[in-house]
């Protein structure tokens, strides 16, 4: 691990502020298709009844991967596939537009996270979890911040 001089990281986040800005629009792109879906995904999950292994019934489809019956989910795979084109998505079949902006931010963070580790010489290990989301913090914080000019 080496440390960088101030200077140094200030032209470091100053260089990685358009990176810095693609994470917080694909962040909030992210956030605001993930609602859009889910208004319209909803009401198709609710006509199933979809239960887990035991049984029990699953109550919102981020917890689908606990109903092991193939053909009812492939059933509404295939609906929520034909709502997706109904509310103008146009990526390939089988993609959710939800995952598929929650991705893009994924992708952007981690390209930000990935110029921190090499500006600090950190290598990946522990850059994962809680540690992942302090390092985010701390970059996007770096490079978006106004600095105060002296009197």
């Amino acid at each position: 691990m080496k440390t960088p001089t101030i200077e140094a990281f200030k032209a470091w986040a100053k260089e990685h502020q358009s990176l810095a800005l693609a994470v917080c629009k694909a962040q909030a792109f992210a956030q605001v298709e993930r609602e859009r879906v889910n208004a319209y995904i909803r009401p198709i999950f609710d006509r199933y009844s979809f239960k887990n292994e035991k049984g029990e019934p699953i109550k919102k489809p981020d917890d689908l991967y606990l109903c092991k019956d193939e053909v009812l989910c492939a059933a509404y795979y295939a609906e929520c596939d034909k709502a997706h084109r109904e509310h103008g998505f146009r990526g390939p079949e089988g993609n959710c537009p939800g995952l598929v902006a929650e991705d893009m931010h994924r992708r952007a963070a981690a390209a930000l996270i990935e110029a921190g580790v090499k500006l600090f010489d950190l290598g990946t290990a522990g850059i994962y979890g809680e540690n992942r989301a302090k390092m985010l913090k701390l970059l996007l914080g770096a490079c978006l911040i106004k600095e105060k000019k002296a009197a």
